[in-house]
């Protein structure tokens, strides 16, 4: 089903999750326009999101506000986790920020609560997709391996995702608006 969603892009991450997502068949791999893969490391802050129809100027210029008013901030990617689901994940710490924004996101706009109410509590992730062909326990150590990540949140990006048409729909700056 296509969607948006709130994300914090974590570029720092991306020689762990893009080999894995080149792993993966075509057919799970998001693409822009013109085909190419947009798909980046983040953790997503609020999804799904409003439709386009949705995405209006007031929308938008709510999301630049509240955007430019977070203070850009490090986190390291600590730990490797595992949901219920079997779905593998890194850890943010500290996570604090991370579930701040998404509280006071799902405040602001109340009709799209965080992954649409499924959860009693939101845990900050950044998902690391799991190749056809690779095991949990392998991903897991070899994750290990490659931790802490050292990173810094200095944005948000607006993202569409649907098959054969994802892309970046806004970025927002933190600390535009900061004094």
């Amino acid at each position: 089903m296509a969607h948006s969603l709130l994300m914090i892009p974590v570029p720092e991450a991306e020689d762990v999750v893009r080999p894995r997502l080149a792993r993966r068949s075509p057919a799970h791999l998001p693409a822009g326009p013109e085909g190419e893969e947009v798909v980046v490391a983040h953790v997503t802050l609020l999804g799904p999101f409003a439709d386009l129809a949705a995405l209006d100027d007031g929308v938008l210029s709510e999301l630049h506000t509240f955007f430019g008013d977070v203070v850009p901030f490090g986190f390291e990617l600590t730990g490797v986790s595992q949901f219920p689901d079997g779905a593998t994940y890194l850890t943010p710490e500290p996570a604090a920020p991370f579930h701040q924004l998404t509280l006071e996101l799902a405040r602001r706009f109340p009709e799209y609560p965080p992954y649409e109410g499924a959860f009693d509590d939101v845990v900050p992730h950044l998902s690391v997709p799991l190749p056809d062909d690779e095991d949990p326990d392998a991903l897991r150590h070899h994750l290990a391996r490659r931790l802490p990540i050292r990173a810094y949140a200095r944005e948000a990006v607006l993202y569409w995702w649907e098959p054969g048409a994802s892309r970046v729909l806004e970025t927002f700056p933190f600390g535009t608006t900061a004094a």
